[in-house]
């Protein structure tokens, strides 16, 4: 019987997982020993050289990881699983840490936990699964638990954190392979090649959504970070930008935006905005009786609170971008008994990717791919951007039709 660990502790929640399966052997795989006869010290520049040299069974019986490189800590785990050396690592095992800034990131934390444990449950996979709480995005609360995370014999990392943290983790990623499922790696032109990305593609939903606008565009965000790049990906994209509103709340002043704002007759409104925020601008745009050519969001309002908060005819002519594929049925059941959802929650659908790839590269495992999406040479989840558009009681997919702009055409 196989005998699945999972040992979570996340603030004051601390418990052991067990689940069976009839996939274990017990016929152990032989193992390869290389003896080192040379007792001098092999340093980064000796291994490098073994490496070039294709000195594969020197390079192994060398190694060191004192003088290791995440290049040479690489090579180290591809030769000694291809030669089955390890006498200290059951690879069989896949050992994934979880570091969750919990104040930061507050329910995306336990769902990025349990996203974890449902793949790996569905695979499985014989894993150890343990999650350390930073509690916040200090500098010094991150240093302290990637200290941790190596010192538990962990080198692979499931980290959901947000910009405030990603530039502690880039200088402090030594040994570990880390896959950041809530950011975008067009963010960063320095990010190290030992993290990965798995964030949305919005400038790839911009440009998607723009084959339904008419070239004239009104940008509405809230005051959130994504709001205001959103804002600037619009410009990029539209021909005309004709009205930028940030609201900070829904206590603002809508009256006196509304109020003979002719901008928004005839117009593609983008909401950029949260789902309740979406919904009560919807209604006042039907409300002071303006018809704008389309209103269009990203993947932010593809949520059935969406559906929950609205009116179908506030909505009816909303085209949402959404980049979550295809779910194994298997899989989302299994995210459905822990509470889970990935059908509308991106970071649950991202961390699910970042688990198979680390499982399918780092592994031996004979991993079933249940995702079609890629990781780039760059380390960036590869996401296909769909258009769907809001019915009475669903999402309905929309074809991507070529830009609509005939009104600017004519102008120009």
């Amino acid at each position: 019987m196989k005998i699945l660990h999972i040992f979570l502790c996340l603030g004051f929640i601390c418990f052991s997982l067990f689940a069976a399966s009839d996939k274990f052997s017990q016929i152990p795989l032989p193992q390869g020993v290389f003896l080192n006869i040379d007792e001098r010290t092999c340093n980064n520049t000796c291994l490098e050289k073994l490496l070039r040299n294709e000195a594969i069974f020197s390079f192994l019986s060398k190694y060191n990881d004192e003088y290791s490189t995440k290049h040479t800590q690489e090579n180290y785990l591809i030769y000694g699983q291809m030669f089955n050396v390890f006498f200290d690592i059951d690879l069989k095992t896949i050992k994934i840490a979880v570091l969750v800034p919990q104040k930061t990131i507050k329910s995306h934390a336990i769902a990025s936990v349990n996203a974890v444990a449902a793949y790996l449950l569905r695979q499985s996979n014989n894993f150890e699964l343990e999650v350390f709480n930073s509690g916040d995005e200090s500098k010094g609360a991150l240093i302290q638990k990637l200290t941790e995370i190596r010192k538990n014999g962990y080198s692979h990392v499931i980290a959901p954190i947000t910009q405030n943290g990603v530039r502690t983790l880039f200088e402090n990623s030594d040994g570990l392979y880390i896959f950041i499922p809530t950011l975008h790696k067009s963010l960063f032109e320095d990010a190290p090649n030992n993290i990965f990305f798995g964030g949305i593609d919005y400038s790839a939903q911009i440009a998607a959504l723009s084959s339904f606008s008419n070239g004239y565009a009104v940008a509405i965000s809230d005051d959130t970070q994504l709001g205001l790049v959103l804002n600037k990906m619009i410009e990029e994209n539209d021909k005309v930008l004709l009205e930028e509103t940030v609201f900070t709340s829904v206590k603002d002043d809508l009256k006196k935006y509304f109020t003979d704002n002719e901008n928004l007759n005839g117009s593609s409104v983008y909401l950029n905005t949260r789902p309740v925020m979406t919904s009560l601008l919807a209604s006042q745009l039907r409300i002071y009786k303006y018809s704008p050519f389309a209103l269009l969001s990203t993947q932010a309002n593809y949520q059935p609170a969406l559906l929950a908060l609205s009116q179908y005819e506030d909505r009816k002519n909303l085209y949402l971008a959404n980049s979550i594929g295809k779910i194994d049925d298997e899989l989302n059941s299994i995210n459905s008994f822990f509470g889970n959802n990935l059908e509308y929650e991106y970071v649950n659908y991202a961390v699910s990717i970042g688990v198979e790839y680390f499982s399918e590269r780092f592994f031996s495992q004979k991993t079933e791919q249940l995702f079609k999406e890629s990781i780039e040479e760059n380390g960036q989840v590869l996401y296909d951007t769909k258009i769907y558009k809001t019915g009475r009681y669903g999402f309905l997919p929309q074809a991507i039709v070529p830009n609509i702009q005939n009104i600017t055409d004519e102008i120009d």
